[in-house]
Order: structure tokens, then C-alpha cells, then sequence
């Protein structure tokens, strides 16, 4: 009886529930400990829209100081990925210090971190200073989120990327919303307008950088928003 009970289960299709090892796995595996290495210094960014929100130094505060400081970073770090990228021996100097942390699409174009200095740059340009820090935010918590979720337990395709991503960009979208809104920062329909249009921008394939369109797209429907008000 035992025996045919147990190929009954088996024949039934039914899986066996995941433990907690089974859940920790993925988070061991070559792949996706190179994507934590890689969005550990994404995620590291987030000190930037902290930065902006409660400038702790004594420059930058104004608008036209933060411009210029994120628009020296930025022109820096354009000239390097120029450099890098048209320049043989720089590129494979890049390629042995960071390894894996550099994506095949990066090797012969701009970094994401550039992409993210040129968002920021024109998030500062075109939104009031809370607005490009909350876009930030979601953006680089969103991205982060999305692909470590998304490569350790990602299972149902949806384009190029996993709902399971999509959910865990989402929420860490939603725990910003929730930080700038106790925080005084943004409004809870401005701030949950932004988290949700971040979300989506990040899972729909939009032909445009992520941490472009993230910060963008969010950005102007939190100022339509915010000038309602």
C-alpha cells in the first residue's frame, strides 16, 4: 500500500514542497554570485539620491551646483568609456580588473554607470531635486532588485526578462515609496505613481536603457503629478 501510495504521488505530477535549502540554492550558484558582484556596486549608488535628499556637505546645495558636479562625473566617465572602448590594450585592461562584472553589450559601448550619470544629470535638470532623487532611487533599487530576484529564482518568461524579477523590483520600489513618503519627501500618490511606472518601464522592452528609462519615464509622470498638487 505504501508503495502504491507513493507512486501515485509521484504519477500525479505534484512536486515535492521547496525547503529552505532548495529556496538558498540558487544563491550559491557561479551565475548569480557574478550578478551580485556586478549590482553590488550598482546598488551602492543608491548613496547618490541620499546624497541629493540631505546634502550632509557644504557643496552642493543648489540646483546649479548639483548640475555641475554630476555633469563633471559624468563627462569623466564618458571619456573613459571612449577611451575604453576604442582602445584595445584600455578595454583589456577593463575586461582582467573587472571580469564578469562587465556585460558583452558594455564592451563596446557605454557602461551602466554612465547611463546612470547621464539619468541623474538629466533628472537634476528637468525635476524638482526630490523628484530626481526619488526616480534614482527607484531606479537603482528597482534595476538591482529585479535582476538578483530574477536570475536566483526567475521561472516565468515575460520578453527578455521574469515576473519573479519584475515582483522583486516592484517591492523594492514600493520600501523606497514607502521611505520618502515617512521621510516627507514626496506625497503617497506621487511616490507610489513613481514606483509602479519605474516597475513597468523596467520589465516592458523598451529600446532604451534601463537606468534612462527608469529614471525619466518615472520622473515626468511624479512631476505631473506633483504639479497637480
Amino acid at each position: 500500500m505504501g508503495f502504491r501510495a507513493d507512486r501515485c504521488a509521484g504519477m500525479s505530477g505534484r512536486r515535492p514542497p521547496q525547503t529552505t535549502e532548495d529556496l538558498i540554492a540558487p544563491l550559491r550558484t557561479r551565475r548569480w554570485l557574478s550578478e551580485a558582484r556586478r549590482k553590488s556596486l550598482h546598488l551602492a549608488s543608491l548613496i547618490l539620491p541620499l546624497w541629493i535628499l540631505y546634502q550632509p556637505l557644504p557643496w552642493p546645495h543648489s540646483k546649479r551646483a548639483w548640475v555641475a558636479l554630476i555633469l563633471s562625473l559624468t563627462a569623466i566617465a564618458l571619456t573613459i568609456d571612449v577611451i575604453r572602448v576604442n582602445d584595445d590594450r584600455t578595454r583589456r585592461g577593463f575586461k582582467r580588473f573587472f571580469g564578469e562584472m562587465i556585460r558583452e553589450h558594455e564592451a563596446f559601448s557605454l557602461l551602466g554607470s554612465t547611463y546612470l550619470l547621464i539619468a541623474a544629470w538629466l533628472a537634476l535638470e528637468l525635476f524638482p531635486r526630490p523628484l530626481a532623487a526619488a526616480a534614482l532611487g527607484f531606479t537603482i533599487l528597482g534595476d538591482g532588485f529585479a535582476a538578483l530576484v530574477g536570475k536566483a529564482w526567475g521561472r516565468r518568461r515575460f520578453f527578455h526578462k521574469t515576473l519573479e524579477g519584475a515582483a522583486g523590483g516592484l517591492i523594492a520600489c514600493l520600501l523606497w515609496a514607502v521611505f520618502l513618503v515617512s521621510a516627507g519627501h514626496l506625497t503617497w500618490p506621487v511616490a507610489l505613481a513613481g514606483a509602479l511606472v519605474a516597475s513597468l518601464v523596467e520589465l516592458l522592452p523598451i529600446p532604451l536603457d534601463d537606468n534612462l528609462g527608469m529614471t525619466l519615464i518615472s520622473g515626468y509622470v511624479m512631476r505631473q503629478l506633483w504639479m497637480g498638487q
